[in-house]
């Protein structure tokens, strides 16, 4: 470890006498609105890279889309690179150096020339450095991920950018592979480190030993630090180079933020994007630093292979971005030779122009608080995937999001820090499932309904946890499954609920042992209500958003609307329309921007059809919003769509005569 180390304060030296010690520059991401991102992932069969990449046609192409920034291929997950590298394995394909092409049109063109570069991922290097692979708990060598402690670090990846900065003057690096290929590693420098920071030589090897957790949070510090270094020699060689790991600070990584990264990014999944950028923009917005979300320009269904996606499909994806203040891009494939493909530019460049209607309307807008949904990190880290990934840990969280969003409020997602520091400006809070909340946590969120606050709890620990609270006591260990009413039926909620005393609370709805709302009634309530100080607390004693991710049954919706609804929270907005309209209430300059994406498709989508090719009007709907002054102007932007709106006893009622994919009521 040590060597590694001393291998990086030596790059880093290297870095100060070329760059020096200059002040940190503007980061020009602050104003970069909408992006395109090519990248190749070069490999050693590669034959003709940059073949075809001539500066007439890469001109001609950006300026089909006339971007904000590019993202260009340098180092993909095998290893290789497309350029001439001099430190580490450049692809035998090379052919041209396309880099240096795309850093003269970016130039040229006066935009920010930023590169891929795969990171903590890195087969080649391990082919060539076996000793720089993780191990795992078998013992057995990773043939693609590498050890945080190893030379890897100090002796490749900080070498090698600090050569792209050097020798193409580049602007920033997107840094791929990094968290979500992230793993606990058991090579002997990390157990050496580990015992020597925490104490602990027994070293788990499995979720079940002793000190599980401490090694998990070892290696995740790890992680932060390897950014830091990275990011650390990068600003150094040149600060007005910005430096991004892909995912890191998102909802799979969701601590505060203490690297110098300069903004933060991700790429949701091919297929279905919307739904991750559905959670993902509403925590990135939250971060307080500038960010970004990339669409896949493509998708692939089965074993279909790769193909480009429609307008109203992209369109529909970055509109979910959009309307949270981000800026978007889009990832697109060149052919092997560099060269790209017309026709799909034709396509980014309708896009682009859809976004660009609209940023006079939606870029960095700041959210109005409306309903805040809690993101634990203490809880998520105590059931995601090593180290980064999600597995079950988030669905309560998005299960939680999608039931407010349908039942048409606006809501967004904050961690234990965030939530602390603005918890008061919010009409309502939800804690959806989360177990292991901190005691300040649990404190403040008493504070905060004590003075007047709205809180909305679930999951089968409540009682135990937060009786006093919530108004009731647990029936020792007894829990039941069962159904829940809602409107003249009955729904199922996967799970066991926590059978309750009623204390001070009383109860909103019966759990039934059957599906008759009126025949099968037990003696146990499914959720409860409790006036505690000023404020009101609303208690569900089972996993119902854990549920609702997993089916979203409309029922389902409609019960979670009724305990919503019986927070009787003053100050929200409202959406009466169709639960595929999400909405956002935002504002900037001095005006309530309130935007509105439609998530529904014409004909149907399903395992074998993942391609939008259009999305239908989503008709008229009404919002109302309290607002202690009549606006002096509304206006529907930049689609004009009806619009008519009145003002009464502290209300606005707008009603909109419908909506295409994305557009925004203006309130002035």
């Amino acid at each position: 470890m040590r060597k590694a180390r001393m291998g990086w304060v030596l790059a880093l030296g290297a870095a100060l006498a070329w760059g020096g010690l200059a002040q940190a520059a503007e980061n020009w991401h602050e104003k970069a609105f909408f992006g395109l991102h090519y990248d190749l992932h070069p490999n050693a069969k590669d034959t003709e890279l940059g073949k075809d990449t001539t500066y007439e046609h890469v001109r001609a192409m950006l300026e089909k889309v006339k971007p904000d920034f590019v993202q260009y291929d340098c180092k993909g997950h095998p290893g290789y690179t497309g350029y001439p590298t001099k430190v580490g394995s450049p692809s035998p394909g090379i052919v041209n150096d396309a880099l240096k092409v795309w850093r003269q049109v970016t130039r040229d063109l006066g935009i920010p020339l930023s590169i891929h570069y795969s990171g903590v991922w890195d087969t080649r290097a391990i082919e060539v450095h076996p000793e720089w692979a993780r191990i795992g708990a078998d013992g057995k060598s990773d043939p693609n991920n590498t050890c945080r402690l190893c030379g890897y670090e100090s002796e490749l990846m900080i070498p090698q950018l600090l050569e792209v900065v050097r020798e193409y003057d580049i602007d920033g690096m997107w840094i791929d592979g990094e968290n979500w290929a992230s793993h606990p590693c058991w090579s002997e420098s990390c157990k050496s480190a580990f015992t020597a920071k925490t104490g602990i030589k027994e070293i788990p090897l499995k979720s079940s030993d002793a000190h599980w957790e401490e090694w998990l949070a070892f290696h995740r510090g790890l992680f932060t630090e390897h950014v830091t270094h990275v990011a650390d020699a990068v600003h150094a060689a040149k600060p007005a180079c910005l430096v991004c790991s892909n995912w890191m600070y998102s909802v799979r990584q969701p601590e505060p933020i203490t690297a110098p990264v300069d903004y933060i990014s991700g790429d949701f999944d091919p297929s279905f994007g919307a739904a991750r950028a559905c959670a993902e923009a509403r925590f990135m917005s939250s971060r307080g630093k500038p960010w970004d979300l990339m669409a896949w320009g493509f998708l692939g269904t089965g074993n279909q292979g790769w193909t480009m996606k429609t307008v109203p499909h992209l369109s529909q994806e970055v509109s979910v971005v959009l309307a949270q203040g981000g800026s978007v891009f889009i990832y697109n494939v060149p052919q092997r030779s560099g060269r790209l493909t017309e026709w799909h530019q034709d396509i980014l460049g309708q896009v682009a122009d859809f976004c660009r209607e609209r940023k006079e309307w939606c870029f960095r807008t700041q959210t109005i608080p409306q309903v805040a949904i809690l993101h634990s990190e203490t809880s998520y880290y105590k059931h995601n995937d090593p180290l980064f990934n999600f597995a079950k840990a988030n669905v309560a969280l998005e299960g939680a999001l999608h039931a407010v969003l349908e039942n048409g409020y606006s809501a967004d997602l904050l961690n234990e820090e965030a939530l602390l520091e603005r918890m008061a400006q919010y009409p309502a809070v939800i804690v959806p499932e989360q177990a292991e909340v901190p005691e300040k946590v649990q404190s403040a969120l008493a504070g905060y309904v004590k003075k007047g606050g709205r809180l909305l709890l679930t999951g089968a620990h409540v009682a135990e946890q937060y009786g006093k609270l919530a108004g009731v006591a647990p029936r020792g260990e007894e829990r039941q499954p069962g159904w829940v009413p809602a409107e003249n039926g009955a729904v199922i909620i996967a799970g066991t609920y926590q059978a309750v005393d009623l204390k001070s609370a009383k109860a909103l709805a019966p759990l039934l042992n059957q599906q008759d709302p009126e025949l099968n009634r037990t003696d146990l309530p499914s959720a409860t209500r409790n006036a505690f100080g000023d404020g009101v607390v609303v208690a569900v004693h089972g996993p119902v958003f854990a549920s609702y991710h997993a089916a979203h049954y409309p029922l389902m919706r409609r019960f979670l609307g009724n305990m919503i609804d019986a927070l009787d929270a003053p100050g929200l907005a409202r959406l009466d329309g169709p639960w595929w309209i999400e909405m956002s209430v935002r504002q900037r300059d001095g005006k309530r921007l309130i935007q509105f994406v439609n998530r529904s498709t014409s004909g149907y989508l399903a395992g074998d059809r993942h391609m939008v090719e259009n999305v239908p009007d989503a008709g008229p709907f009404v919002v109302t919003l309290p607002m202690a002054e009549k606006p002096r102007r509304c206006y529907m932007a930049p689609e004009a769509t009806g619009l008519e709106w009145t003002w009464k006893d502290g209300v606005l009622t707008a009603k909109v005569a419908g909506l295409a994919i994305h557009n925004v009521l203006v309130i002035e």
